[in-house]
């Protein structure tokens, strides 16, 4: 199995030095983190670069996380959405990274789930197309507090969107603590439509309970939280998913402290659940 370095668990660094870590800690891949990515590209560097670094480190780029606001209904966000897709797509096309992942918040709050994935659906239809071009896929990962958050609902919004460069990312987390989907429904997937995986642990609200903030329910290593993790992974295995796996939390206290064994802590973590 391959193992990416989520972004995420080194916040403050840089991608290059993410690339390094991730050499380092004894991982294959770079899950990067776009907000640094947005850093590299503005401050004027190129992605020719960067893929140099990706090349030399022998690390695979397995995704760029994320472009947000997929569901958003006036225009100028649209627009501005759109934009960076194009120039996302041809910065991931030159690095090697075949995926980029799409996220919906909480824009169209107030409307039906039907509505919010009808209004999505129509902007990933015109995303997908962007991508196509550039030879680049999507994974939706739908946040667990937001209208598009169970796995029957991912599924709706793939048939809605209608294009063979868009599937999911499932996140162990983000499923579990909105109680979006059983494991007997995780193990029937389509694997040709999981496009990467996240392995998060946490806690989550209890039923009927109002959502908190995200960094109060994800401040976990794997293995530390309340998330049946092994029997999700043995649940995602017998899909035949085969895939890059990324280990992912928010946590302020974890950021701050040594990246170097934040990251050897989250690969061995991931190890003992993915035989």
């Amino acid at each position: 199995m391959k193992f990416a370095l989520h972004g995420m668990c080194s916040l403050h660094n840089n991608i290059v030095s993410d690339i390094r870590l991730a050499k380092e800690t004894g991982y294959q891949g770079l899950e990067i983190h776009t907000e640094k990515l947005w850093r590299y590209i503005n401050s004027g560097l190129s992605s020719a670069a960067l893929k140099a670094k990706l090349d030399s480190a022998g690390i695979l780029p397995s995704a760029i996380d994320i472009i947000g606001c997929v569901e958003a209904a006036d225009k100028a966000t649209q627009q501005s959405v759109f934009k960076q897709v194009e120039t996302l797509c041809q910065f991931a096309h030159e690095i090697g990274a075949p995926t980029i992942q799409l996220n919906s918040f909480e824009a169209l709050n107030g409307l039906s789930v039907e509505d919010n994935i009808k209004i999505t659906a129509q902007n990933i239809a015109h995303i997908a197309d962007i991508g196509k071009e550039h030879s680049i896929r999507f994974q939706f990962e739908g946040a667990a507090w937001t209208p598009i958050a169970k796995l029957d609902d991912y599924h709706r919004l793939h048939d809605a969107v209608g294009r063979d460069n868009f599937g999911f990312v499932l996140d162990t987390w983000h499923l579990w603590s909105c109680r979006g989907a059983t494991l007997e429904q995780v193990a029937k997937v389509d694997k040709e439509l999981i496009y990467n995986i996240h392995i998060s642990d946490g806690l989550r609200p209890a039923e009927n309970q109002p959502w908190v903030d995200e960094k109060e329910l994800r401040g976990c290593l794997i293995g530390e939280g309340e998330i049946p993790l092994q029997e999700w992974i043995d649940a995602i295995q017998s899909t035949g998913y085969d895939g890059f796996y990324s280990g992912e939390f928010l946590n302020d206290q974890l950021w701050e402290g040594d990246h170097y064994e934040t990251a050897e802590k989250m690969l061995a973590g991931m190890k003992k659940l993915v035989k």
